[in-house]
Formats: C-alpha cells, structure tokens, sequence
C-alpha cells in the first residue's frame, strides 16, 4: 500500500518506475505541473544521494583492498615503501596541536581522516539538488496553496547520508574489529572516528528532522490540519523515537555523563540503545534497510563472537563428563596503597600475541564490568597484570585485602607489535608507571631472541624506587641478559636517598648502577605535559650526587622532583645507535605520549633514509586504550 504522503495517484497509475530507497514513481506524472516538477527534483536528490553513498563505500572498500594487497604482498622493506612510511610518520604522526581543545591528543593523520570524511559529506549533501521554489494548489481545498521547495529533497539527502555512516559507525566501534584483521591496526585506534562520526551523524539526523518539520509544519496547509495529520503516521512516529534513542546514545557519551554515571554503565547503555536505534530507523524508513540490515549483523557478530570466546576460555568438562561454566581464581598481591599484580593460571596455554590485551571481570565485584588489562608475561599458561586501583572498580579490586579473587577474561584484543622488528632493528621502550606492562614482554621475547645488531633500552618511570616490586620477577630476567639497558626514573621518594646496590650473579633484586645493565637517573613528576618550566633531564644528564656516588661504585637517588625530557631521550638513543632502524615502544601519561610521536616524527628523515641511512628510519607503537 502507497501512502497519500508520496502526493502521486497510485490507483490509475500507467507504470511504476522502481528507486532504490525510496517509493517507485507513478510515471508518467498526473499531478499539477509544479508537483511534477518538484518529484522530478525529489526523486533526482535521493538517486544521487544512493549513489554518492555507494561512491563512499566504493571508496571504502577499494583502500581496505588495497591495504590487504599491501600487507600480502612484500613490499614493506622496498626504498619506495620506507620512503612513504617515514615521509607519512614525519608529517602525520604528531599531535594536531592547534585542535586540541576539540580532539584531545589525536594524531594528525586521524584529523585529516575525519576531514576528507566531511569534506565529501559536505559537498555531496548540496550537490544535484536543484534549488527552487513550487506554488502548487491543494486540491481538497479550493484557494489554498501549498509550497514545495528543495527544502524537503536536501532533508532527505542528508537523511540517506545518516543511513548510509551507520554500518561504518558500527564497525569502527567493534571490538572484535573486522577492520583491525585487514588492516592489523589496533581496534582502539578507531575509536576517534567512532565519536566523531556520531556526531556527524546526530547532525545529519537533526537537520533532517528540522527540515521536514518546516515542510509538513509551515508550508504545506491547511494548518494545523497537515501537521497533525503527518505526526500520527507510524513511519514518522518511529523517526521521533530514532531521534531521541539517537540523542540518548549522543548525551550518555559526552565526558559529563560517564563522569555521572559511570563507564560501565555508558558501555552498556550504548550497547542497548545502539540495538534500539537501529531498528527504529528499519522501522521509519524500511527502504533504506540495506544500511540497517548490516548494521545489525555486525553489531551481534561483535557480541556473538565475544561470547564464544569467553567460553572457550571458562567452559570445561568436569570428570563425570558434563561441562559448566567456571570462572579462574587469580592471586593478588599488594603494594603500595593501590597497586596490584594478579597472576591467573589457565587450565590450557593461551595464544596470545606480543601487545595484545585481554578484558577481565572480577565477578565478586560484578558481572557487569571488564577492564582492558595487557598480560606482562609471554603467552602461556600464566597470566601476570599489574594494575593500579583508580577509581571505582579497580579501586574496590585493589582495597580487596583477599589471597585470591574469581576472573572471568575475554580476548585476546589488539594486534602483535613484534610483526615489523628484523634483527637490525633497535628497540626503545618508554614506560610510565603501570604501563611498563605493555612493553615488558617486548624485552622478554627479545630476551630470549638470538644476538641481535640492534641496541636494546627500556626506560620506565615510576613514582618511587620501590616500585620496581611490581615485576621485580621480569626484570630479573633482563638483568641477566647484557644486550639491554634498563633506566628506572622515579618521579618522587618519599624517604631519604638510598643506596642501591649493583647486580650480581648471586641472584642479588637491587638495581644496578649507570655502568651496568640497570640506570637509576633523578625523579620526574609523571603525568604531566612537555609545558613545565621545571629543568627536565635526559639520559646524559647526572645530578652532582648521583656522580659522585658513582665514583664509589654505588648510586644514590636524589629527590630533585624533576621530570625526564623523553623528547631528549628518544633523540640521544636514536643518535647514539650505529645502524639499522628503529622502532619506539611507549605507554603512559597521554602527554608522555604526545611527546614521544613528536620527537619520533621529527626523527623520521626522508632524504637520509632515500640515500640508505636508516637510523632516521623510525617507527613507533604505542598504547592509547586510555585515551
């Protein structure tokens, strides 16, 4: 059944002439010469509005193609390839700094994304459209005119437009990312686009809803008789329903509300209202269910296959051969007033790879949160995390004062970040606090690597000397291994300086002197931006007690509350290094990471690299779950 809104006469119609995502037409057309004509606009908009939605998932596609060819086929080590990555690296890698106040520390490369996206949304919700204006007479009522303007074809444009993002917003949200398996970027590096696409499509969707308004409300008459009459269709009642879903979905997101109410319950609020939001706009506009249907489909793979990966991990059969689901108990032990290391003992060995993450629920605290958390240890049967009781639930986790605790875990996440390393290549890892669990198995699985050309240097920065405690296990390992480096900054001690005794072969935990494997350099206030005016230290930089300290073959820690200028740091190690690439390893503070990407971009050197110097060939990897 056709409904009246379409203002064609179905019932003598000679032919109708299909469109895809919208009503066929009645051809040819028997309405008054001025409602022909503005079909002829109405129809013309929506045909270029499917194909200028096809044209962008056309373009889509083709990159994700092209992508896929590039990671098959060897060409990564080629000089043209170097020669685009560092080139890429060098210009896009930094913090678009003038944005900040809109997009937080976001690389350039993700703004330019973002602005080629709305640049060609931009331009396609005008062009096609002819813009005039039709006095045409309402035939029921004699001396009554309506106005048909270009007003209701743009509304519709820009409607099929909100349509046409929501697959995409859907799988750039993912976490089992189908995106992250072509591209092998990390699922969380979408999560910028995500937001941003959701408010373009909140703005789309509200100028489509305005726009009709004026229509139905102001220009078409009799009033009010045609606007009560157009708010009690069904189709409209449900696009009223997609809006306000779309505006909860929109409001709960805003930092303000997760502040209120909490992650947790944003996470699953999203969940439901995502679900929700996407049936009522099948059910406003069933036309356009081409972008509805693969909505839905990705949103209950991305569930279905977490759920089934859960169980395999926590599903086993017990000895008179049924099965139930069991949750893992993981030890805890305590330092500090909030830091706590879990170790889990799985009943099989897990395949993990190096830098991916694994969601845990502490299932005494609640069913209903997880926490992203990267294993310290190498893939196995053994799981190590250290975690730092913030707020909420990990800080009723590290307030727990229990031996051990149920864990139900999901994953692995995340990408291997071992994939680009050759044995040329020199490793930098930068470490702030708890995110030293990040880089940790990078020097653990090189550990264990044959001799390599490459230098080796893990730099971590801690509030005091003392918390080497968390993984203390791990850096013993390292210690024995002379190819790596190890610098530990704290930040702040909170007793007098402290001897700290070199490493011996009898097993001895303390830290090691500057000349040996192990540096201890002055503290650093964590967390903060590269805007202090405070002195900031490099590698090369001793305080006066730490030098004469060394004279005795001893090294004391000064309290001198000075940061580390990790600027500094990545240019002295990768000027200090004699040959091959090199690739930075970073996880902290946002601002530590901000720093980091815009000394490695200022590193990256084109010519140097095009004339077979690769020491200027430098790439990072590094952690922005938090961001």
């Amino acid at each position: 059944m056709h409904d009246a809104r379409h203002i064609q006469d179905y019932s003598n119609a000679a032919s109708l002439e299909p469109h895809w995502g919208y009503a066929d037409r009645v051809v040819p057309c028997t309405n008054d010469a001025g409602s022909c004509a503005y079909l002829d606009v109405v129809y013309h908009s929506h045909d270029l509005g499917m194909l200028y939605s096809g044209i962008l998932w056309s373009a889509i596609g083709g990159i994700l193609l092209v992508w896929i060819l590039g990671r098959k086929v060897s060409l990564r080590h080629t000089r043209w390839s170097k020669a685009i990555s560092v080139t890429a690296r060098r210009y896009l890698l930094t913090d678009f700094r003038r944005t900040r106040f809109l997009f937080g520390r976001t690389t350039r490369l993700q703004v330019l994304v973002l602005a080629v996206v709305v640049t060609y949304l931009s331009i396609v919700s005008f062009v096609g459209i002819k813009y005039a204006t039709w006095i045409t007479p309402v035939k029921a009522h004699p001396g009554v005119n309506n106005t048909r303007s270009s007003i209701g074809p743009f509304a519709d444009r820009v409607g099929i437009l909100a349509y046409a993002l929501t697959p995409l917003s859907i799988l750039l949200a993912n976490r089992e990312s189908l995106l992250t398996v072509i591209t092998g970027i990390p699922y969380q590096h979408f999560n910028f686009l995500h937001r941003w696409l959701g408010h373009i499509i909140l703005a789309q969707s509200v100028l489509h809803t305005i726009g009709w308004c004026i229509v139905e409300i102001r220009l078409y008459q009799p009033q009010p008789e045609v606007a009560v009459g157009w708010i009690k269709q069904p189709y409209i009642i449900w696009g009223v329903v997609a809006l306000i879903l779309l505006l909860l979905l929109w409001g709960l997101s805003l930092a303000p509300a997760r502040r209120a109410f909490g992650y947790e319950f944003f996470r699953k609020a999203h969940y439901v209202l995502a679900m929700l939001y996407i049936g009522a706009c099948w059910a406003h506009w069933a036309q356009l269910k081409c972008f509805m249907l693969p909505s839905l489909l990705l949103w209950f793979i991305d569930r279905g296959v977490r759920f089934f990966r859960t169980g395999l991990i926590h599903y086993q059969i017990l000895l008179d051969g049924s099965g139930m689901f069991k949750s893992l108990p993981a030890k805890l032990t305590y330092y500090d007033s909030d830091v706590v290391r879990l170790e889990i003992d799985t009943n099989q060995p897990l395949d993990w790879q190096i830098g991916q993450h694994f969601y845990l629920c502490f299932s005494d605290a609640g069913i209903w949160q997880s926490h992203p958390f990267t294993p310290l240890s190498l893939p196995g049967q053994r799981h190590s995390y250290v975690l730092r009781g913030k707020s909420g639930e990990t800080k009723r986790i590290a307030n727990l004062n229990t031996d051990t605790t149920p864990v139900i875990i999901t994953g692995p996440y995340g990408v291997n970040i071992l994939e680009d390393l050759t044995p040329e290549t020199n490793v930098l890892c930068i470490a702030g606090g708890t995110g030293i669990t990040f880089v940790l198995p990078v020097l653990l699985h090189l550990a264990q690597c044959p001799p390599t050309s490459g230098h080796i240097h893990l730099v971590w920065v801690v509030r005091n000397e003392r918390n080497v405690e968390w993984i203390e296990p791990e850096l013993e390992q390292l210690r024995k291994n002379e190819r790596i480096r190890i610098t530990v900054i704290p930040t702040r001690t909170s007793h007098p300086p402290q001897e700290i005794k070199p490493v011996n072969t009898d097993g001895d935990d303390e830290i090691t002197p500057a000349g040996c494997c192990c540096d201890v350099v002055p503290p650093y206030d964590e967390g903060e931006g590269s805007s202090s005016t405070e002195p900031k230290l490099g590698l090369g930089d001793k305080s006066a007690s730490s030098l004469e300290s060394e004279e005795k073959g001893l090294e004391e820690v000064a309290d001198l509350h000075h940061r580390p200028d990790v600027r500094k740091l990545v240019r002295e190690f990768v000027e200090g290094v004699e040959a091959g690439p090199t690739c930075v390893y970073v996880s902290g503070p946002a601002g530590m990471v901000s720093d980091v990407r815009a000394e490695v971009a200022a590193c990256n050197d084109i010519t140097r690299v095009w004339k077979g110097d690769h020491r200027s060939d430098v790439s990072l990897v590094y952690d922005d779950r938090l961001e």
